[in-house]
């Protein structure tokens, strides 16, 4: 009858893997489960991955530091292909890289009931970021999204912003540490201008430096119309350097 359950922080690893899938497997009733923090690896995943396909009714999943890569998470994707109801899903430090991250989005794309996702620090970069945008565009109900410290640069925030326009129900928005540069913040900013219900937005540690006039200018307007806004992070990008009066 078990329905939350939190393993996190046990450092499994394969060997442990094995056993704990063996009694998931009889927990078909799960809604909640955390295994963040177990550094299950590849083989791991692959020794949990038959367990996790018979929880159907999971809307809850945290796999958050599992050194999953890409072939982890093609052995996750298998699992995650099932979990229609899933609506918080943590994939954070996991270092998927593009191939990893391109294993999962067929899965991801039919959780269409989606409301949290955490894919922060996996390494995606601008391969990873045209996968991720055609992943969200299936995902209109998104409120919560990080993909903080992916290296995006300009070319990927390109790919993610013209998603990001779509999710006008996004209150919590972190890009930070993705080298997003002028070109990127000011594809942001378009996106930003669509979200007038966002509350919490992170864009520190971008190079924001190197907006100049025109680049912090499209930031700032977007910014000004948040007007919900409660949480803003620009830390880290050497601000004094552009031209105050935009800001």
């Amino acid at each position: 009858k078990l329905t939350h359950l939190d393993l996190s922080s046990n450092w499994f690893e394969v060997e442990g893997a094995a056993a704990v899938a063996g009694a998931l497997g009889q927990m078909e009733k799960m809604t909640q489960l955390n295994l963040g923090n177990n550094y299950l690896g590849a083989e791991g995943a692959a020794a949990l991955a038959g367990a996790l396909r018979r929880m159907e009714k999971l809307t809850h999943l945290d796999l958050r530091n599992n050194e999953l890569g890409a072939e982890g998470a093609a052995a996750v994707a298998r699992a995650l292909g099932r979990m229609d109801k899933m609506t918080q899903l943590n994939l954070s430090y996991n270092d998927l890289g593009a191939k990893g991250f391109q294993a999962v989005v067929v899965a991801l794309g039919r959780m269409d009931k989606m409301t949290e996702l955490d894919l922060s620090v996996n390494n995606l970069k601008a391969e990873g970021a045209e996968a991720v945008a055609e992943v969200l565009l299936q995902m209109d109900k998104i409120t919560k999204l990080d993909l903080s410290n992916n290296d995006l640069g300009a070319e990927g925030a390109g790919a993610v912003a013209g998603a990001l326009e779509r999710m006008d129900r996004m209150t919590h928005l972190n890009l930070s540490s993705n080298n997003l540069k002028a070109e990127g913040a000011g594809a942001v900013a378009e996106a930003l201008k669509q979200m007038d219900k966002m509350t919490q937005l992170d864009l520190s540690d971008n190079n924001l430096n190197a907006l100049k006039a025109e680049g912090s200018g499209a930031v700032a307007d977007a910014l000004r119309k948040m007007d919900k806004m409660t949480q803003l992070d620009l830390s880290n990008n050497a601000l004094l350097r552009l031209h105050v009066d935009d800001w």
